[in-house]
Formats: C-alpha cells, structure tokens, sequence
C-alpha cells in the first residue's frame, strides 16, 4: 500500500498525473467540454513550463509547494487562455502541429534542423483558426493523446498517439452523434 501512495505521490509531483488526468478528459470528451478544450492548452503549457523552471532553477523546492507552483502556473496559463479565446485556438493548433512535428520528423528526416518544430508549430499558429471548430473531436482527441503519452513517459510512442486519437475521436463522434438524434 505505501509503495502504491509513493509511486501516485512522485507521479503528482513531476506532473503527470494532472497531465494524464486532463489528457484523458480531453481524449474522450474535448469537443463537448468546448470551453475546457479552451483553456487546456494554457494549462498544460503552464504546468509544463512551472515543471522545466522548477527542475532548472529550484531542484530544492518542497514537494508540496512543487506541486502548488506546477497548479498555479497551469491555472494561470488557463486563465490567459479563457480572456483570449483566439490565442488559445492559435496555441493549441501550434502545440498540436509542433509536437506532431516533433514526434513524426525523426523517422522521416532523421537529421532534421532543431528548428522544424518550432517552425511547424508558427505554421499551425496562423492556418489552424480557419480548420479547428470542424476537427475539434480530432484536435482535442490529439492534444489529449499527446498529454496521455507524455504522463506516460511515452512522448514518442506514434502507434499509441495515434491510437488513442483515434479512438478518443471516434468515442467523441458517437457521443456527439447521440445527442444529435436526441433532439431531432
């Protein structure tokens, strides 16, 4: 029982249980939730900037206050990302095409320049607005499936990425198909 407590209580700290948590809520019902597939991407970018200053510069921060500054930062990034709706269709298009870059170019272009996925990213800033709200089962499946494989310490796991959009799409297609011949 206590290894159980110490395995769920590094997993919150590093980050990836709030990650998993929001990936998995995003996997399955992203579109439906419109205002959380709003904010999650300031959250998690949030979070995950809280995570590479905290593991740069304060390695010798309490767990407890660890774990306060990742929320808080992740709160933050929601917020921002709330007030400026269109900033956080335009960030979450860039995370989207940044990481999918991020992960499909090594088996492509193995020798890739550093800045392709940034510049992926700054091309999903400017197209994605016009394309997200027709995909946004599939975006938000996406962006949940990359969240569910980074806390699984599997950035780079394509077959599972892909899976799980796939499935977290069409799970999120039929709920969405339901409601619709309810109300006709």
């Amino acid at each position: 029982m206590d290894d159980a407590i110490d395995l769920l209580r590094n997993i919150a700290l590093d980050g990836r249980l709030v990650v998993g948590v929001l990936g998995l809520v995003l996997l399955l019902a992203g579109a439906r939730l419109y205002r959380l597939a709003i904010v999650a991407p300031g959250f998690l970018l949030g979070v995950f900037l809280a995570m590479w200053g905290l593991d740069e510069y304060a390695r010798k921060i309490d767990d407890l206050v660890r774990l306060g500054v990742m929320v808080g930062a992740g709160a933050v990034g929601a917020f921002v990302s709330w007030r400026v709706e269109q900033l956080a269709v335009r960030i979450g298009g860039s995370i989207l095409v940044a990481a999918t870059t991020h992960a499909l170019l090594p088996l492509l272009w193995p020798r890739a320049p550093w800045f392709a996925a940034p510049a992926a990213g700054f091309v999903g800033l400017l197209l994605f607005p016009s394309l997200y709200r027709r995909l946004l089962p599939l975006i938000t499946a996406a962006i949940g499936a990359i969240a569910l494989a980074w806390a699984a310490n599997r950035p780079q796991d394509l077959l599972m990425m892909a899976g799980l959009t796939v499935l977290g799409a069409a799970i999120q297609l039929a709920s969405g198909s339901k409601s619709n011949q309810k109300r006709d």
